[in-house]
């Protein structure tokens, strides 16, 4: 990412930072009053757990249900005005709701209702805010830096994820009996990411008209034709539901499991922030300039692997500690190239509204995450085996994504050929257009170069292939995933004129084709 693009995105991470921060900061420290209430009242035991998780669920349904009202209100704003008055107006929100909820903690020191009022009028600033940064971001950047962007952004997210939920508890704990205390230094926080909001660019409206009932169609219709887009947003929501339910489980795991106190209990989601940024940066930089399907598998595999293992061994808090790192790093694996290829596939006059639209099927399925966590303590579920209950949840969510997007597993494997056994260096990949048709004609000389070529371009390839090589059986597995067109040399001319008029349809849809046809030099005796 070059400096001046870096400094167009630094009012933007500043003012995420700190919004991401506040509301996870701010959610913990609601969530821990309600449950130091009901251990003044239970003690510990399995029922204090169960009425934890109950306490935990109603917190983060508080906090869900407003994200999906109010989101796609927030698509046709972050379309209609420039993204920049709406994140500038939303951080100004921030500011007021830190303040109300400053004042309600110091006129009642043990939460009560206001609190979770406050809550969830934070949920209605941050789903105001979510469309606009998503959106914003491939205004200012181009193409080929957006998975570098939302690398950055989400590393920026994260590490406010750690430090919300690691300190919300130690400001609550060391503000004793005086929590408001707490509020206030999340009210200062608020005012640096409102100031932090105003160097952010300006960047014109998406489009000039077109209320709610347009949006919602136009979203609709986007997501409707445009196939990866589609599967881009349902990845979304597998993911958010799982990442909600081990996320509400966590803290009850901390509090009961692993004994930890107020100030240490936000401890293993601070580990699973610091791995969600270190792997939110690598898939960022291992994208290479693309928007890199591939790492979704890869990342969804390490998380699976890791919810079992946890699940299975109930690990100390080392344990918890380094799983949760693990668990956070395969996320990033699969946070950044699924936002990067929403914000690439939506058009440009609606892509906020396609973010909305998209938060609203998350949103249901984080609030899902919340009442599935809760319905499973209810029937004696422990935490450990919540845990492991995610572990098969995504195990069987990452199996079907391969049956409906196979494409995805063959880049996931050409990314690791591409890392391992071999190093390629590209140039002129800004010969390649990001939309329109395009036909490329290379001199191959052996199949790995088709392969090469599906690693260097984010764009699928629509490759023309001879028939004898496609209907070997494992390439004819790999044709049929990748959609290529098979060519009969040897047949009729209306074979061939279909296949070339099948190639010449595919360039017209705006698709990239590619003329696959391994040269074979002649004989001696076809010489002589």
């Amino acid at each position: 990412m070059t400096m001046s693009n870096l400094t167009s995105l630094r009012g933007l991470l500043v003012a995420q930072f700190f919004g991401a921060f506040n509301d996870n900061a701010w959610k913990l420290m609601v969530a821990l009053l309600a449950i130091k209430q009901l251990a003044s009242q239970m003690g510990t035991g399995p029922e204090y757990e169960s009425a934890a998780q109950v306490q935990t669920t109603i917190t983060f349904v508080v906090f869900t249900l407003p994200l999906v009202v109010v989101s796609i209100f927030a698509g046709v704003f972050s379309d209609r005005f420039s993204k920049r008055l709406v994140i500038v107006v939303s951080k100004a929100l921030e500011v007021a709701l830190m303040g109300l909820g400053m004042t309600a903690l110091f006129f009642n020191p043990e939460g009560g209702l206001l609190p979770l009022i406050v809550l969830a009028a934070m949920a209605v600033q941050s789903a105001l805010f979510s469309p606009a940064k998503y959106g914003i971001l491939p205004e200012l950047l181009p193409h080929e830096q957006l998975s570098a962007g939302n690398g950055q952004l989400e590393l920026w997210t994260f590490f406010a994820i750690i430090g919300g939920t690691a300190m919300g508890g130690i400001f609550l704990q060391v503000s004793g009996a005086s929590p408001w205390l707490a509020g206030f230094v999340l009210l200062l926080f608020s005012i640096v990411g409102f100031v932090s909001s105003l160097s952010i660019p300006y960047v014109a409206p998406a489009r000039a008209k077109g209320g709610l009932r347009d949006t919602l169609q136009g979203s609709w219709d986007a997501v409707q034709s445009i196939r990866v887009l589609r599967l881009g947003i349902l990845g979304n929501i597998a993911y958010w539901t799982i990442a909600s339910l081990v996320g509400q489980d966590i803290l009850v795991y901390a509090k009961s499991v692993l004994q930890l106190s107020d100030s240490l209990s936000g401890l293993p989601l601070a580990a699973f922030g610091i791995g969600v940024g270190i792997g939110s940066v690598l898939a960022g930089k291992l994208s290479h300039s693309k928007v890199e399907v591939g790492h979704i598998p890869l990342g969804a595999i390490g998380l699976t692997f890791g919810l079992l293992v946890m699940g299975s061994l109930s690990p100390d808090l080392t344990g918890t500690l380094t799983g949760m790192a693990w668990l956070g790093l395969s996320s990033g694996f699969i946070v950044v190239p699924i936002n990067a290829l929403i914000q690439w596939q939506a058009p440009k006059d609606r892509r906020g509204a396609v973010i909305a639209f998209s938060n609203i099927f998350v949103f249901v399925g984080v609030l899902a995450g919340s009442l599935a966590t809760g319905a499973l303590a209810f029937i004696g579920l422990s935490s450990s085996a919540i845990i492991f209950f995610a572990g098969v949840l995504a195990a069987i969510l990452t199996f079907l994504s391969t049956k409906i997007m196979p494409e995805a597993f063959i880049r996931m494997v050409l990314f690791l050929m591409t890392h391992t056994l071999y190093r390629i260096r590209i140039i002129g990949r800004d010969h390649v257009p990001d939309y329109g048709g395009v036909l490329l004609v290379p001199n191959h000389v052996s199949f790995v170069d088709g392969l090469l070529l599906l690693a260097s371009v984010d764009r699928p390839i629509r490759f023309v292939v001879d028939r004898k090589y496609y209907e070997r059986p494992f390439l004819n597995w790999v044709g049929r995933v990748i959609d290529v067109i098979p060519i009969a040399s040897d047949g009729t001319s209306e074979e061939i004129i279909s296949a070339i008029r099948e190639a010449g349809r595919r360039l017209d849809q705006g698709e990239l084709v590619c003329i696959c046809l391994l040269y074979t030099s002649p004989s001696p005796r076809d010489r002589g």
